[in-house]
């Protein structure tokens, strides 16, 4: 965690304050009230992109020093933005209780990216969206960003199978230039995915 931590340090923000391109290019498919959940949120620049939405919106990280950037700039930015410190592998999600939830760039490995989905979806109440972000394997030749573990990435189709029984709206294997803060500059192999959980019969 001391990493994320020295990355998050000085006055710049590493990822940007604004929200991740694929995130607002979906924005108008998302409620604009309800409950929102922004998983491994950094400096809180997506989380406090759905507070902007109308959303009542939570970000959580293990990072300190992040979270305490996301604090600040949801106040520059006028909203309301709960921040937690919590491991994203281990944290309980309350069953049935986000209308969003929004995982950018949270790359884990399996069986715990299989594990997370799962309390992701459970998370999500009935109708609710789910809104992530994540590197394409062959990131990891590109080195524009992202983990260099190929094991914590996965494909359009195997990212497709980890959250089986959402109805999906976008899903998208796609390279193009990603400008975001410091970390993230140059052309990316990105896969976005945006998913409904279908209503309760």
């Amino acid at each position: 965690m001391a990493d994320w931590n020295e990355r998050y340090l000085g006055e710049d923000y590493a990822f940007g304050t604004e929200p991740n391109e694929f995130v607002l290019s979906v924005a108008h498919h998302l409620p604009r009230k309800g409950k929102a959940l922004d998983l491994a949120t950094g400096e809180g620049r997506n989380g406090i992109f759905l507070a902007q939405h109308g959303l009542e919106a939570e970000g959580v990280d293990m990072s300190e020093v992040g979270l305490a950037k996301a604090a600040r700039l949801a106040v520059e930015k006028g909203v309301s933005f709960v921040t937690r410190v919590a491991d994203i592998t281990a944290m309980a999600i309350p069953e049935a209780h986000y209308q969003v939830i929004a995982s950018v760039f949270c790359h884990f490995p399996e069986p715990q990216r299989s594990d997370l989905a799962r309390r992701i979806i459970e998370g999500l109440a009935p109708g609710g969206y789910f809104v992530g972000v994540y590197y394409h394997p062959e990131q990891v030749m590109l080195g524009t960003g992202g983990p260099s573990d190929p094991e914590r990435l996965g494909t359009l189709r195997e990212m497709v199978d980890t959250f089986e029984g959402l109805e999906w709206i976008v899903v998208e294997h796609v390279r193009r230039e990603v400008r975001e803060g410091s970390r993230h500059q140059g052309m990316s192999s990105l896969v976005h995915l945006l998913g409904r959980k279908p209503q309760e019969v």
